[in-house]
């Protein structure tokens, strides 16, 4: 296999694709931060690191993130250095999103140089095929979440790593091929673009699914006599079986009805309806529609057979379809056949049983590239005469043109947080999270100032929210803050709206955020909340076996507005016992010792703290207690 090169004008063609990604979504960088932004970057407080912070506050900033067990590590890194030069800005924490976009764009071109120089090394449309994939991809309106969604930047960085260790597979698989040598670059590909993107985010384990998926497809079978072709599928049984299994042993007990406690759906729901959701997503890539499409899918409908709603078993024959389409063209049309199965796989974690939301647009960064390489497989390789290529490049063209087009169009509903708001509630009327996002954008224009003319805007979105299927207590606790901080009646009605919901649905992060909410208003001063209330509301959120959030958000009431610190220590005290590993329990329980004058009781709380942290990034935090704890003891 000849080696892939650039020309001056190739590189010049790259070099303005990119300037066009970055024209594209350059006015999106003005708007704000939206829904897991807030846990993840603004109210993560151990993030909010400076230059002048010590390595172990870094440390702590790295393993900060409340997303996953696995802590994201790398993509938390990068939050952490826009965060120390610039603050919590959202505007260079997109352009950083934006930057690394980009990036991935020039892997992706050079990714499929080598797809296409493995099936036909000598083709001259290669270099043109490749830009057309790449452009297709940056530029496709379903990938816009990834970039302008400022936490999704874990997504995008994580592929930073399967884009580019699957280049490192190809370029190490070629030159296996061609003498034999090519070990280091495979290895470094499959196992440290494996491991790499990892650290950003879980969705890179499956770098060597898509690696074995090349191999499958794209590799004459007539080599596997040869001992390195052996060796390729041995060094598969290392980085994927084993790997699989071990993390299959991780996920087995996190698939059980208990890990769905939190969710509206069991898993027999969750996989008839993720069926609709991957149609849905092979429908938007293709052929998009901005009036569905949308930063929130709270409110899709739930499958509960395969009739019902009857979308379902069509879309489970539509996949089906699609993977029989796949094992036809593998011989004959084999980018296209990867394309599918590309798609295919890359749902494999969002898109199975592990109980994760139903639907996000960022979980197919990797997958629209495969049906990118399908399209480009199809229009412009597969066309063998001058008429059929002149159609195919035209075709390809006015996609091309369509994809910019409405990327651009998603792009300006992101320019501020009102118009994006507005745009997502407009689209989506019936969902809980849109209609919320715009009454609550409305209650930050308010300003909590009685004359604003925000107000009545924001208790009209507030009542409409309330009213979407499905929806959480937020909008009746967020318009119980809003009218005792302006003045206004309390309706009883969203006092029994809050105690009903909390009462009947799960409790998940909304469900406590609302209880937060109501008692940090009232620890603040700005709120004054009836007692009966406040207590029935924390009896709905009750549960057996307690749920540690809750416990936390009752003990802070109890110590701040009742003046009860017994009570509060062992509520916070019971918090530690249902969720052992998070840190900040453990450090309320000690500082309310400290404070309560027993100081010597405080000692186990800190030794645990700092073993939570096993490279020490809570020894600053534990440093602290014990000097606390010190100077509270009286003077011998």
């Amino acid at each position: 296999m000849s080696p892939v090169r650039l020309s001056q004008l190739q590189w010049l063609a790259l070099s303005a694709l990119l300037g066009l990604v970055f024209l594209v979504y350059w006015p999106g960088l003005t708007g704000g931060m939206v829904f897991d932004d807030f846990p993840n970057l603004v109210n993560n407080t151990p993030l909010h690191v400076s230059w002048h912070s010590g390595w172990r506050a870094w440390l702590a900033a790295m393993f900060s993130s409340p997303s996953s067990e696995l802590q994201r590590p790398l993509a938390m890194l990068t939050f952490a250095v826009n965060h120390a030069l610039t603050g919590l800005d959202p505007y260079w924490m997109k352009l950083t999103n934006v930057g690394i976009h980009a990036l991935n764009t020039a892997l992706v071109y050079g990714l499929c140089r080598r797809l296409l120089a493995a099936l036909d090394p000598t083709s001259d449309r290669n270099p043109r095929i490749a830009l057309w994939v790449a452009a297709a991809w940056a530029l496709n309106p379903i990938n816009l979440t990834a970039v302008l969604y400022i936490v999704q930047r874990m997504e995008s960085l994580s592929h930073t790593f399967v884009f580019a260790g699957l280049w490192l597979y190809l370029v190490g698989r070629a030159r296996l091929l061609a003498n034999g040598r090519g070990w280091l670059p495979l290895l470094g590909g499959l196992v440290g673009g494996t491991l790499a993107g990892a650290l950003a985010k879980e969705s890179a384990v499956l770098l060597p699914v898509y690696a074995l998926a090349i191999e499958w497809m794209l590799f004459d079978r007539s080599q596997r006599n040869r001992l390195h072709e052996r060796r390729v599928l041995g060094t598969f049984g290392l980085t994927l079986v084993l790997p699989g299994l071990i993390g299959l042993a991780w996920v087995l007990p996190r698939v059980t009805g208990a890990a769905y406690a939190g969710r509206l759906f069991g898993p027999g729901q969750r996989m008839l309806t993720e069926s609709r959701v991957v149609a849905d997503y092979l429908h938007w890539t293709l052929a998009p529609d901005l009036r569905a499409m949308g930063l929130y899918h709270d409110n899709i409908q739930l499958s509960q057979g395969l009739f019902s709603p009857p979308s379902t078993v069509v879309s489970l024959l539509l996949l089906t379809l699609l993977v029989v389409l796949m094992l036809k063209l593998r011989r004959h049309r084999p980018l296209a056949s990867l394309g599918i199965a590309w798609f295919l796989l890359a749902q494999l974690i969002t898109a199975t049983v592990i109980p994760l939301e139903l639907m996000f647009e960022h979980r197919n960064y990797f997958a629209s590239l495969g049906l990118c390489l399908v399209l480009g497989d199809l229009c412009l390789r597969a066309p063998n005469n001058p008429k059929g290529r002149q159609l195919g490049a035209v075709f390809a063209g006015v996609l091309l043109l369509l994809y910019a087009g409405m990327t651009a169009a998603r792009v300006n509903d992101w320019r501020n947080p009102l118009q994006h708001s507005l745009a997502e509630a407009t689209r989506h009327p019936q969902s809980p999270r849109a209609t919320y996002d715009l009454a609550r954008n409305y209650v930050v224009l308010t300003g909590y100032r009685a004359d604003s003319p925000y107000i009545d805007k924001a208790m009209a979105a507030l009542e409409q929210a309330m009213a979407a299927p499905g929806s959480s207590p937020l909008p009746e606790s967020t318009a119980l803050v809003l009218a005792a901080r302006t003045g206004r009646a309390l309706h009883p009605r969203w006092w029994n709206g809050v105690e009903r919901k909390l009462r009947e649905r799960p409790i998940g992060p909304q469900e406590t955020g609302a209880l937060a909410h109501l008692a940090q208003c009232q620890i603040d001063g700005a709120c004054s909340f009836p007692r009966p209330e406040m207590e029935a509301v924390f009896a709905a959120a009750r549960r057996d076996p307690p749920l540690a959030d809750v416990l936390s958000v009752r003990g802070n009431y109890a110590l701040n507005i009742l003046g009860d610190p017994s009570a509060a220590l062992a509520l916070w005290v019971e918090a530690t016992q249902h969720a052992p590993t998070v840190a900040q329990y453990r450090i309320s329980v000690a500082k309310l010792l400290i404070a309560m004058d027993r100081g010597d009781e405080a000692a186990p709380q800190i030794e645990a703290l700092r073993r939570l942290g096993k490279l020490g990034q809570h020894e600053d935090e534990a440093r602290e207690l014990d000097r606390l704890a010190a100077a509270a003891r009286p003077p011998r």
